[in-house]
């Protein structure tokens, strides 16, 4: 009987150890693509989401701290922006975070770099090198296109321009919706 309840109780203390996480969804967009409207998206589509935040950023990314980024991550439900479209998080979050939905934002490269351009001189008083902006830009999308080649169930490419971009979001994520554009947040 001892032996029973110490198997039992030996048992309940690895499942309490043991993580149990559920998929997520995660705009890996790049910057200036429409991150931010994404996030409200998933807002109005009822995920606790979690956006940029200087903490995760400087603090644990800067730093290489995935185990705090995943730990944080573990309290939310969708997330956009940085940390979470980075090359070298793209693969870490979809092997921590199973059957997970990922969600690639597109931009004309002429309007992409229109909004860098302002939103860089706006943040940091100095206009960005383009040039060098628009080289990160194709070879995130390339890594993102080639990680999610074979699965395209679990990708998701749009623009947030588009019409229906509101309607194709929640239909990818099995969820119901009357909206049908896309919120309009952090206008440069």
């Amino acid at each position: 009987m001892r032996t029973k309840i110490r198997h039992i109780l030996f048992d309940l203390k690895t499942a309490l150890r043991k993580p149990r996480y559920s998929e997520k969804v995660f705009c890996i967009g790049y910057y200036k693509t429409g991150t931010s409207s994404c996030g409200k998206a998933f807002e109005l589509l009822g995920y606790r989401n979690r956006s940029f935040n200087k903490k995760l950023w400087r603090g644990h990314y800067a730093n290489k701290n995935f185990f705090k980024i995943l730990e944080h991550a573990t309290k939310f439900d969708s997330f956009d922006d940085a940390p979470w479209l980075k090359e070298d998080m793209i693969p870490l979050l979809d092997k921590v975070f199973p059957r997970s939905k990922f969600v690639y934002l597109e931009r004309d490269e002429e309007s992409w770099l229109k909004s860098l351009n302002n939103w860089t001189f706006k943040q940091t008083g100095k206009y960005p090198d383009l040039e060098k902006g628009l080289a990160d830009y194709r070879k995130h999308r390339a890594f993102v296109l080639d990680y999610f080649k074979d699965r395209p169930a679990d990708i998701l490419i749009m623009k947030v321009s588009d019409e229906d971009a509101f309607v194709k979001l929640a239909k990818f994520l099995g969820k119901e919706t009357t909206h049908r554009a896309m919120p309009h947040e952090n206008k440069t």
